[in-house]
């Protein structure tokens, strides 16, 4: 396997905390990793997801490979179909095919982190999921650990089947500290029976860089071993 899409069941659910901590995860493990988001919006330069991805897993930041490891990047914190109009712009699927296969080359495995959900479009008629059913990724799937993640996991995990994309499981995050444990335990147990599908771990919430990284182990070594098996039963 030469890349892993870390996707998201909505907007701030976490995605690009786990990219951090799995991209360090993976470097310790002596796996050459790397790092990509096609999409990048909001008005910091460089992309704050860009530049949070690396400091969490302890990398400088490469002007000359920025533009490699965020292909797009939009001021206007919206969908990329909307922060791309409003430049001017569009979306175009062939550079990110390019930019894809570069850093595949450079890396043994390529962390690609998502755009918010995974049918948020990258232009009016291209939708994330569609890019990523043609270059068929497989996919991890980040949700909120507390109320209302049941419905949003179900109907990603849905999506995911529909296009026949290849799933290695689901990480849980806590997005605020204090979840209710019997609820969180209780989401994790139902989307495991009723998504028919290996449940990786459950980040809790720490803002701490250390503890966050030591609560990651588990999870990094429970995502690795679905990378080598290939994906989760579906």
């Amino acid at each position: 396997m030469s890349a892993i899409f870390v996707a998201g069941t909505d907007t701030n659910v976490g995605k690009t905390h786990v990219c951090g901590l799995l991209l360090g995860f993976l470097l310790k493990e002596g796996i050459k990793a790397g790092y990509q988001k096609w999409a990048a919006t909001g008005p910091e330069s460089p992309p704050a997801d860009l530049r949070n991805c690396l400091r969490m897993a302890g990398l400088p930041l490469v002007p000359e490979l920025a533009g490699s490891q965020v292909v797009y990047h939009f001021e206007l914190p919206a969908s990329p179909h909307l922060a791309a109009e409003r430049e001017g712009k569009v979306v175009e699927p062939e550079l990110i095919r390019k930019k894809y296969q570069e850093m595949l080359g450079l890396h043994e495995l390529l962390v690609v982190e998502g755009v918010g959900g995974l049918m948020v479009p990258l232009r009016r008629d291209l939708l994330l999921i569609d890019l990523l059913e043609e270059l068929r990724i497989p996919t991890l799937l980040v949700a909120k650990s507390g109320l209302g993640t049941i419905n949003h996991t179900l109907l990603s995990l849905a999506a995911l089947r529909h296009r026949d994309i290849p799933v290695l499981g689901v990480v849980f995050s806590e997005a605020t500290p204090g979840e209710d444990a019997l609820l969180v335990e209780d989401n994790m147990r139902t989307i495991a029976e009723m998504g028919r599908i290996a449940v990786l771990g459950c980040l809790e919430y720490a803002p701490d860089p250390g503890a966050a990284k030591a609560d990651f182990i588990p999870v990094g070594q429970a995502i690795l071993a679905a990378i080598r098996k290939g994906s989760a039963p579906c």
